[in-house]
């Protein structure tokens, strides 16, 4: 902001001939910028008339434009005492006492230019800038003030008290005085560099990262630009823009202060270690002595497990410098991966004693403590942490973490919310807040955290995984398609997020979509079992059992034997008993209970028992369903049928009313109603049908039934009345099913 001015040359007063004809010559000298010519005329001068004002003046001149500032001022002050009441003089000298940092003398002289001419904007701007530079951000504001009352239009006027307000602290006074510079000058890049730096101090990060785009515009080459775009990015979490723009910093310059250092972070958020290594590594090289680059390198080995060179690089962080407690608290946590509990907790004593109010190294030595299995002094420490600073969201948030770790997950969820009361855009806290609602089974609370974590830092691919695979994350949320619309164009090689969209589509009504987001997903990874197994189930759901079996299969194919593989072996049998090849459901759901047994398995069995007329055996897998499940109202219903047919009239009658004690009746009656189908009973299924819609006449579940039902009977045209009927009460499958029998 220190500017030297541009000189006019001033009318020459009558001196004697020869002083004059020097002046005049000097004066041509400069007009051509031969400024050591024009001092040896201008000296001439002065020879010949040791009180000559102007010659003084103008030689001081000539001297500012080749950047002599001290034999500038020298003549300035020569100046003045021959004429006391020349405010140019003063003001000339007040600027080249600003361009070497003498500014309390700047500030003087200035306060005498502008006592002789108050009414002149550009003192008043230039006495702003050195205030400014003395950090008197108050003095400077009020120069600028009033340098615009007299120059209202003034660009600079406003960039100035802009920048002078963001040094004060008034961030939004100071993105006020951009926008009016820009209204006036909108061409000037560095304005909108400025404006992007004020608005990453109120986190407006987004913001700034188009201020910054914009000023790149104007100059591609601006190192600093991409640099400080970088650092916005990774506030946005958007470590892989970061990165990329910290490297097309280091093309431009690559001796910008700390910016393999801030890389090599950025790398390291993004999730790569090793890369991050490299750019500390460089950083090192250019910093040999610099503890915090040993500091942090050592982290990232930590990172990357390498626990002996960790400890190298903390230690020869701690030579470098001794005193500095973050490198004592770090070291602690790498001999806690090394098991050291009691080199740990010495450590992190160490940096307490250099620092009693250090929030991390209370941190540290709770972590230490519960190695130690101390737990009263884990919590102990991280409340000691919170004493300190009862608005450190971070403090919070650990002690949440450590309260998780205890397996108290109500008290972590407490100390979660602490911090984003205390920091309402705190995203590890909504994180973590999140995935601990979702396994105290509070999926809304869950949904809504990941979905504001979104709203912060829309670039967290892992925070769409985490929101995706909250159980039925789409009944709790409505923008479930356009977050994963957000996701697939972040990264279109994610099966995941097409699996994620189809099921949010799928909840929407828009079965097409879907499909076609499963099919999408399939080709992205054909591996993909949670899609096969999801897109599977589709085609079940719509009868289409061809298309499900194969699904099923393929998914097996690729995985048999974990644990994920017996809710496939079980949806497998569920098919295949649908298409009567009973002893293949019958050993697909013998493999399920083998690996992993619910309640909907046994009922699965326990129906294919019931088709192959193995009642005893059906009646003890019914009965299985509701030992883990006792208010599973279909098993009590199927086993009903099942003492039934062993000639257990009261217990088939005592399951029956638990199905009903535990179901909706309309549902209980049209679950029978599909099982009596699959038993070759289209006529009990159609009685049960009716009885169904009896009970409910708004049920379209049971108008599907039905509809199914009469196509066995070879009732298509009064089946396709209660297709209609189905889709009419708001089943949108029925529609897809009508397609396939109503054409």
């Amino acid at each position: 902001m220190k500017k030297f001015l541009l000189f006019i040359l001033l009318p020459l007063s009558t001196f004697a001939q020869t002083a004059s004809t020097y002046i005049q010559n000097g004066n041509a000298r400069a007009n051509s910028k031969d400024y050591n010519a024009a001092i040896q005329e201008f000296t001439k001068a002065i020879q010949l008339s040791e009180n000559n004002s102007d010659a003084y003046f103008y030689r001081a001149n000539a001297y500012g434009n080749l950047k002599n500032y001290e034999a500038a001022i020298a003549d300035y002050a020569k100046t003045i005492s021959l004429k006391s009441n020349f405010a140019t003089a003063y003001y000339y000298k007040a600027n080249a006492e600003s361009s070497i940092g003498v500014y309390h003398n700047a500030i003087d002289d200035f306060n005498k230019a502008i006592a002789l001419e108050p009414q002149n904007a550009k003192m008043y701007q230039y006495r702003g800038s050195a205030k400014s530079n003395i950090q008197d951000y108050t003095g400077a504001i009020a120069d600028f003030s009033f340098a615009l009352k007299l120059s209202p239009n003034n660009a600079e006027l406003y960039e100035y008290r802009g920048l002078a307000k963001n040094n004060k602290g008034d961030f939004t006074g100071a993105i006020d005085d951009y926008n009016s510079a820009i209204k006036l000058n909108p061409q000037k890049g560095d304005l909108y560099r400025y404006r992007a730096d004020t608005k990453a101090s109120i986190n407006d990060y987004n913001g700034a990262v188009t201020d910054y785009t914009t000023a790149l515009t104007f100059n591609p080459q601006n190192a600093e630009a991409y640099f400080y775009r970088a650092n916005t990015k990774g506030n946005l979490g958007d470590y892989k823009g970061a990165v990329d723009d910290y490297k097309k910093a280091a093309a431009l310059n690559p001796n910008l202060k700390n910016l393999f250092f801030y890389l090599a972070s950025a790398e390291n958020n993004m999730g790569d270690s090793k890369g991050a290594l490299d750019y500390f590594n460089k950083a090192i090289s250019q910093y040999p002595n610099r503890a915090d680059v040993y500091l942090y390198r050592g982290l990232v080995k930590s990172n990357l497990k390498d626990y002996k060179s960790a400890i190298d690089d903390l230690n020869h962080s701690i030579a470098l410098d001794p005193k500095n407690p973050d490198a004592y608290q770090n070291r602690s946590a790498v001999k806690l991966e090394l098991n050291d509990g009691e080199g740990a907790k010495s450590d992190a004593d160490s940096a307490i004693i250099l620092n009693p109010k250090s929030l991390k190294a209370y941190i540290s030595r709770s972590k230490a403590k519960m190695a130690l299995k101390d737990t009263a002094g884990v919590i102990a420490d991280l409340t000691q942490a919170i004493n300190i600073n009862n608005k450190s969201d971070e403090a919070y948030l650990v002690r949440g973490d450590a309260y998780r770790n205890l397996g108290n997950r109500q008290a972590a969820i407490r100390d979660y919310t602490t911090a984003i009361q205390v920091n309402p855009n705190y995203t590890y806290a909504y994180l973590n807040r999140g995935i601990e609602k979702d396994k105290t089974n509070d999926p809304a609370g869950a949904v809504k955290d990941f979905e504001k974590l979104l709203t912060l830092s829309p670039q967290r691919q892992d925070v769409y995984t985490r929101l995706g695979r909250v159980t039925d994350f789409f009944k709790y949320t409505t923008k479930g398609v356009s977050l994963f619309t957000t996701a697939i164009s972040l990264n279109p090689a994610n099966s995941n997020f097409y699996l994620f969209r189809g099921e949010a589509k799928a909840a929407a009504g828009d079965i097409q979509g879907a499909m076609a987001d499963y099919d999408a997903g399939i080709v992205k990874n054909p591996k993909n079992i949670a899609i096969l197994l999801k897109r599977g189930l589709n085609r079940a759901d719509f009868q289409d059992n061809t298309g499900a079996l194969a699904d099923f299969s393929t998914a097996i194919k690729i995985d048999s034997t974990s644990d994920s593989s017996a809710v496939v072996y079980q949806n497998r049998g569920h098919i295949q008993a649908r298409l009567k090849n009973y002893k293949a459901a019958l050993a697909d759901l013998d493999k399920a209970v083998a690996i992993y047994s619910n309640d909907e398995t046994f009922l699965f069995r326990g129906d294919v028992k019931l088709a192959m007329k193995d009642y005893a055996g059906a009646a003890d897998d019914f009965h299985n369903a509701t030992y883990i499940n006792n208010r599973n109202a279909k098993a009590y219903a199927h086993s009903s049928i099942a003492k039934s047919k062993l000639g257990d009239e009261q217990g088939s009658t005592d399951d029956f009313d638990n199905a009903l004690k535990f179901g909706d009746g309309a549902y209980v009656y049209t679950d029978l109603a599909e099982l009596k189908l699959n038993l070759n009973d289209a006529q009990g299924a159609l009685a049960d049908c009716i009885t169904a819609i009896t009970l409910n006449a708004k049920y379209a579940g049971a108008y599907l039934q039905m509809g199914l039902t009469k196509i066995a009977l070879n009732q298509k045209p009064d089946a396709c009345a209660n297709f209609n009927k189905a889709v009419e009460l708001g089943l949108k499958k029925a529609a897809v099913i009508a397609s396939r029998y109503c054409r």
